[in-house]
């Protein structure tokens, strides 16, 4: 056992240097005694990339897995050929052929691909686009296929990519996602109706509004300290001012002589709920200033 001779902090074996005042250790092995691996090592890059390598090597029991999947798989296909050739051609056994495999991939992904929010959540959505591709061309014609595909592509823009960039560009990754949402309406209402109308009329103005009333509560997140509450009413205020845009804009673009409809109880509960943070905020600042003020 030994003490820095400068502070007196005991140290561990193996030591040269002072934890606490970085005073080099001058001491023989006997004294001092000899450095041992930690119980708990810290995470370096080396260690992080051989825990990689790590994964990648299958251990038995993934290996039995994949290997059962494999033969479920195998199983599959063939009874579905073997039914083709037993009804003399009446069954098309392409789309369950193809619901098996890419069935049966879900899982061997997971097996696979290293575990991260990022990597599984991507080939989740590419093997769902492709496995709902594969059953619109059911009757070799893709419909409804497109619609669906350009929801999970926003919903990965979304989700997961953000995610996938580092700590000081994510925010850029969140105004991306945000962004994406509104060319998706218009690419949604060509898609749905080969022109670009309610998109335009109704939809992106109702976004715009949305988005507006959040950008006031994220800069309150920013430059002030909300509560707790005032940060759920705020939501709550934002959505609310949403379906009354929708309403709204939704009877200009039907050219009717009414300014709301049935969105006029929702605008009555979201300028309660305003005044009630404006109060709300107001008396906090005339408490806190006076608070100040007394010694």
């Amino acid at each position: 056992m030994a003490y820095c001779v400068r502070c007196g902090v005991k140290l561990e074996e193996g030591s040269t240097i002072c934890p606490l005042c970085q005073t080099p250790v001058v001491a023989p092995p006997e004294i001092i005694g000899v450095q041992q691996d930690p119980l708990f090592p810290k995470i370096t890059d080396d260690l992080k990339k051989h825990s990689a390598d790590e994964y990648q090597r299958l251990d038995k029991t993934r290996k039995g897995v994949i290997e059962l999947v494999i033969a479920f798989m195998s199983i599959a296909v063939i009874t579905l050929i073997i039914t083709t050739f037993a009804l003399d051609g009446t069954f098309s056994p392409w789309i369950p052929i193809g619901s098996v495999i890419l069935g049966g991939s879900y899982i061997l992904v997971a097996l696979f691909v290293r575990p991260t929010f990022q990597k599984i959540g991507t080939w989740y959505i590419i093997l769902t686009a492709v496995l709902l591709t594969v059953i619109d061309f059911g009757d070799l014609i893709l419909t409804w296929s497109f619609i669906v595909n350009v929801s999970l592509l926003l919903l990965w823009i979304v989700a997961i990519f953000p995610w996938m960039l580092s700590q000081h560009l994510r925010t850029k990754g969140f105004a991306t996602a945000i962004i994406a949402i509104a060319p998706y309406f218009v690419v949604l209402d060509y898609l749905t109706s080969g022109t670009i109308g309610w998109s335009v009329a109704i939809a992106l103005p109702t976004y715009a509004v949305s988005l507006v009333s959040l950008m006031f509560l994220a800069l309150r997140i920013r430059y002030g300290k909300p509560s707790v509450t005032d940060i759920v009413l705020s939501v709550i205020v934002s959505a609310c001012w949403g379906v009354v845009a929708g309403d709204f804009f939704n009877l200009r673009a039907i050219q009717s002589s009414q300014l709301l409809s049935w969105s006029s109880s929702v605008m009555v509960v979201a300028v309660c709920l305003l005044i009630f943070l404006s109060l709300n905020m107001s008396v906090r600042r005339v408490r806190n200033y006076f608070n100040n003020r007394v010694k």
